[in-house]
């Protein structure tokens, strides 16, 4: 009689760690410029701004802003040479990005 349960335990383990990879926590960096042939690196100074996204069923909430004109005027850059684009994730109920800029 408690087979079943114990197969269906096993069953949902081993779905678990493959097949919903990410689900539970998903951290990532990638960059929003990809080509660098012409672009300066040495000097540039690094500023950064998030937004912070919660979601529940029917509530929505998005707070802040990480637009890249945005971070780089706040942070007094008069050139932007690249960016990349961080997100963490945590059960696809609370994202946060931040949008990391380089430049003069």
């Amino acid at each position: 009689m408690r087979v079943v349960p114990v197969l269906a335990l096993a069953a949902c383990c081993c779905m678990s760690t493959s097949c919903v990879s990410g689900l539970i926590y998903q951290h990532t960096v990638m960059p929003l410029t990809t080509d660098f042939r012409s672009t300066a690196v040495d000097g540039a100074r690094m500023a950064a701004g998030d937004t912070k996204h919660l979601k529940i069923s029917y509530v929505d909430v998005i707070v802040d802003s990480n637009g890249i004109g945005e971070v780089a005027r706040q942070n007094g850059l008069q050139q932007v040479d690249y960016a990349d684009l961080e997100t963490l994730s945590i059960l696809g109920i609370w994202t946060q990005q931040w949008a990391h800029v380089y430049g003069r």
